[in-house]
């Protein structure tokens, strides 16, 4: 579904990127608050968090939340957002992606990475899609290399040093 053009949702073969639902926010609140330190920066202010997520499904000014759905259950989150103090270039979106523990290292993350991906490219105009995360993060940067990204540098903010995975619109068709 394109952009602008009602909410946002992506299904794949196992996943379903869709918004998520006004019972499901305070879930998503108390995960962000026992997140592993390795995966945010910093825990955000909770009405602002939860009145984002209540836009869910509607891209709004670079920002773009999404549940994870695994046969209807929520599983994670994945997210464009826009980082405080660095602008992106126009056509650029940064991404974040969490899911639950108990779901790791079954190729969820790969799958919702490649279908938002794919999404951004196809309905949100990108040319550039990017995704900080933490240096010690191997299992972060395995799915982005699995996904056709590329280490493209790194970036301090918050008082830590992050690594930019990248792909450009060219990349992306090419892989």
């Amino acid at each position: 579904m394109d952009a602008g053009a009602g909410e946002i949702v992506i299904p794949g073969p196992r996943l379903l990127l869709r918004p998520l639902r006004p019972e499901e926010i305070d879930g998503q609140w108390r995960a962000m608050v026992n997140s592993d330190p390795i995966a945010i920066t910093q825990l955000p202010d909770e009405a602002s968090f939860k009145a984002r997520l209540r836009r869910s499904g509607h891209m709004e000014d670079g920002w773009l939340d999404l549940a994870i759905d695994l046969d209807g259950a929520v599983i994670g989150r994945i997210q464009t957002f826009v980082p405080p103090g660095r602008r992106l270039p126009p056509g650029t979106f940064e991404v974040g992606i969490g899911l639950d523990a108990g779901v790791r290292g079954k190729g969820y993350g790969r799958e919702a990475l490649a279908l938002f991906t794919g999404w951004l490219f196809d309905h949100a105009a990108a040319q550039v899609v990017e995704a900080p995360t933490d240096p010690a993060n191997a299992p972060m940067r395995a799915v982005f290399g699995h996904v056709g990204w590329s280490l493209a540098g790194t970036v301090t903010e918050y008082g830590r040093a992050w690594v930019i995975y990248r792909i450009t619109r060219q990349e992306w068709e090419a892989r």
